[in-house]
């Protein structure tokens, strides 16, 4: 039944406080409901004493500041050195032997293919060493590399597919030899010459053969030798990186 008169008691408080919740629109519906004008409402209301102004209340926190600290992302917004070792250029031609992702200022983490039991019965199974690189790297957000954007990357993409592994997530790519080639004139832009042009160390030369002996006769030897040449390469990408930020005019996804 429809109320004519002005309510009274804990039905009128209740009219007033819906009163000061809703907007204009629902301001006019609370008067029709009472079948009464929108300034006989307002006067109501207003004559109680019971307007106000509506503030708006900041969103309360739901976690504590402690827990908040104490929670790990599972992505580190940081950016990491990538560079891989494999057994050729091609991923349907080859397999991957080892693998070092470099936090900055950090140990690298190192990947052997010899490390994982296929390695002793089906060498050309390297699902595992590729699915324990692409668990580590997306837990990254910016990957640097040089020249990986056309091989580092694409190499193990293809190897990801062919042993379905899901897709690496969102992230963000600065590759050292592209910022080379846009703002350094010289005469070779592989990492080997930036860095003893830019005095950033000695690279490493590994002789062909180790590849070969690693690949093809499952050597001990010949991996810890590929080992540290992966090592010293992403800490002298490193060093690379950081005298390169400032002509990176961005940072493109990957």
């Amino acid at each position: 039944m429809t109320i004519k008169k002005k309510p009274e008691g804990k039905e009128f408080e209740d009219l007033c406080q819906q009163w000061n919740e809703v907007d204009h629109d629902g301001k006019i519906a609370l008067s029709r409901l009472y079948s009464v004008t929108y300034d006989t409402m307002k006067h109501w209301v207003s004559e109680s004493g019971a307007t106000r102004k509506q503030v708006k209340t900041e969103p309360r926190m739901t976690i504590t500041v402690p827990e908040l600290l104490a929670i790990r992302p599972s992505v580190n917004l940081d950016f990491v050195c990538f560079d891989i070792e494999t057994s050729n250029l091609q991923a349907d031609f080859s397999i991957l032997m080892t693998a070092c992702i470099k936090p900055y200022g950090q140990t690298p983490f190192v990947f052997r293919a010899d490390d994982y039991p296929e390695w002793e019965r089906d060498r050309a199974n390297d699902c595992r060493i590729t699915r324990a690189i692409a668990e580590e790297l997306k837990r990254h957000a910016i990957i640097i590399t040089h020249y990986g954007t056309y091989f580092d990357m694409p190499f193990l993409r293809a190897k990801m597919m062919k042993h379905n592994l899901e897709p690496l997530p969102q992230m963000f790519a600065v590759d050292t030899w592209q910022i080379a080639r846009k703002n350094f004139k010289m005469s070779s832009r592989r990492l080997q010459n930036m860095a003893n042009f830019f005095d950033l160390g000695e690279k490493d030369t590994v002789e062909g053969r180790l590849w070969m002996e690693a690949a093809y006769n499952g050597s001990k030897e010949a991996i810890d030798k590929i080992v540290e040449h992966n090592i010293r390469d992403v800490e002298i990408l490193e060093k690379l990186a950081c005298i390169s930020f400032p002509y990176l005019k961005s940072i493109p996804k990957l």
